[in-house]
């Protein structure tokens, strides 16, 4: 099993690659041409602390950090305040679901990254939640998008075929992750 670090890296390479292709040779929704593919922004409002964040996590060709580190601020444990480093993967998988949303409206946050002490307290009042969930590995958010039915984006997230897909509609929303292609729900 000495291969499985090696198949992790190559897999989050290839997922992080799809992506980028992805988000390149999709078509431009009008909200976003004005900013063309070179410049990528994403906008959230986080439901559980009320912050809102547009900002560029992408530009000339990489991923810009000063927008990472605020992406990673909003998407940190909301109930314990851990951070963790997020997936960069996964903000082209939230880019890609957005332009073919064709909407100006932010990503509604459910839940981002989770502590372990977190996934744990809330394994043990539910039964929907992993026990290795990828929350934990900065791999996973949770979100809605305002305007838009829910089925519609868990449809347009499937498509792309960029990582796991979960579909939650008593709850509202629709989980993403940047694990392997699969769906449920």
């Amino acid at each position: 099993m000495t291969d499985a670090p090696n198949s992790l890296t190559r897999r989050r390479l290839l997922v992080a690659g799809a992506s980028l292709v992805a988000t390149t040779l999709l078509p431009l929704s009008p909200a976003l041409a004005a900013t063309g593919p070179s410049v990528r922004k994403l906008s959230f409002r986080h439901l559980h602390t009320g912050e809102t964040l547009t900002t560029t996590f992408w530009a000339d060709g990489k991923f810009q950090p000063q927008g990472l580190g605020k992406l990673e601020r909003l998407m940190r444990d909301w109930r314990n305040g851990a951070q963790h480093k997020i997936d960069e993967g996964l903000y082209q998988f939230l880019y890609a679901l957005h332009r073919r949303m064709d909407t100006d409206s932010p990503f509604e946050i459910i839940s981002a990254y989770r502590s372990p002490q977190t996934n744990d307290a809330l394994r043990r009042v539910s039964t929907g939640v992993a026990k290795r969930s990828l929350h934990m590995e900065g791999m996973a958010i949770d979100v809605r998008l305002p305007g838009r039915q829910l089925a519609a984006l868990r449809d347009k997230a499937w498509d792309l075929q960029l990582g796991g897909v979960g579909y939650y509609p008593k709850s509202d929303f629709i989980h993403l992750d940047t694990g392997r292609v699969r769906r449920w729900g």
